[in-house]
């Protein structure tokens, strides 16, 4: 396992102050519930709670941690698809899931994110879906304790010759995701590229969850379309049941009328598959990058982040503790 050298500080701890918001507690009554050791975290304005002192509490509360595996998966680009794998990724950390990133587009943009520099000898999803029991655990960048990424480079646009044989499709991801889960992976989050090749076949086919980030203008409409019914295809092909799919607005300007118009569009054909959250335009999100970073790094509080934490929990399970 490989260390990135661009930050060692733990930039994805819970901030103290959310903790209570969340659980509805006062501190006495949620610190109560930590092991004896970890019960007497720092106080201060700025504070936060280690990954593990929040699984600890997640863990008093009843929450499972149980491992899976969540593909942003988009035809289209420019949907928000990346931005919502890392932002997700780095909340899921806060809660305290053992996260890695599986970035399988060769733009590398989730990689590149985080600022993880690749050297020669690196290896990638492109070096290592044939032998994952040897090669996966030396590929994977470590970010900051609990967060982890296996990165991307040009090489990945090669899978769709490497990854022609049927069979190779299916178990692909699958395999390397496999061995993530035996390194004590929670969540798996595979950031997909926007064209439909031998990694989004492959990520169809392993995904406990898809979630499709979605524009809601005209030509994002077709797309949703066309990537459910590639979805239905794929894992039909491959003898494989119904996945669990999500549609995710993203990029919403909440100031012109055409976008509640569109919303309503997206309730009423898909009903069943829209998250009951839309992710509105935001410089913050740049911002963050430009820092090597998710929203989620800062304190400061903003819309885009309540709207991503809520995304983040429905697809962790956990909404239903945060009421």
């Amino acid at each position: 396992m490989n260390s990135s050298n661009t930050n060692k500080t733990q930039k994805y701890g819970m901030p103290f102050k959310e903790v209570g918001r969340l659980l509805q507690k006062e501190p006495a009554e949620w610190i109560s519930l930590l092991p004896s050791n970890d019960n007497q975290p720092p106080l201060g304005s700025g504070a936060k709670l280690s990954p593990q002192i929040m699984r600890a509490l997640l863990v008093s509360l009843g929450v499972p941690f149980s491992a899976q595996i969540l593909a942003f998966m988009n035809l289209k680009g420019g949907v928000g698809k990346t931005t919502s794998s890392i932002t997700i990724a780095t909340r899921a950390v806060q809660y305290g899931f053992k996260t890695c990133i599986l970035d399988l587009d060769a733009q590398a943009s989730a990689t590149l994110a985080f600022g993880v520099e690749l050297k020669e000898s690196d290896s990638i999803f492109y070096d290592i879906w044939q032998s994952p029991h040897d090669e996966v655990a030396g590929a994977i960048v470590e970010i900051e304790e609990y967060l982890h990424i296996l990165p991307s480079a040009l090489e990945n646009s090669l899978l769709d010759v490497s990854l022609i044989n049927p069979v190779a499709q299916k178990k692909a991801v699958q395999g390397v995701c496999d061995v993530l889960r035996t390194l004590g992976f929670d969540v798996i989050i595979i950031d997909c590229p926007p064209s439909l090749g031998a990694a989004v076949i492959s990520t169809a086919c392993a995904a406990d969850t898809i979630t499709i980030p979605a524009g809601v203008d005209a030509y994002s409409f077709k797309g949703i379309e066309l990537i459910l019914d590639e979805i239905k295809s794929i894992r039909q092909t491959f003898g494989l049941g119904e996945v669990d799919i999500r549609i995710l607005p993203t990029k919403l300007d909440r100031r012109q009328n055409l976008t509640q118009t569109a919303l309503n569009k997206l309730t009423e054909n898909y009903k069943d598959l829209l998250l009951p959250i839309s992710i509105g335009a935001s410089s913050s999100f740049s911002k963050a990058l430009e820092r090597c970073e998710t929203i989620f790094a800062s304190s400061q509080k903003n819309q885009a982040k309540t709207d991503y934490d809520l995304t983040t929990q429905i697809l962790l399970g956990l909404n239903k503790l945060f009421k």
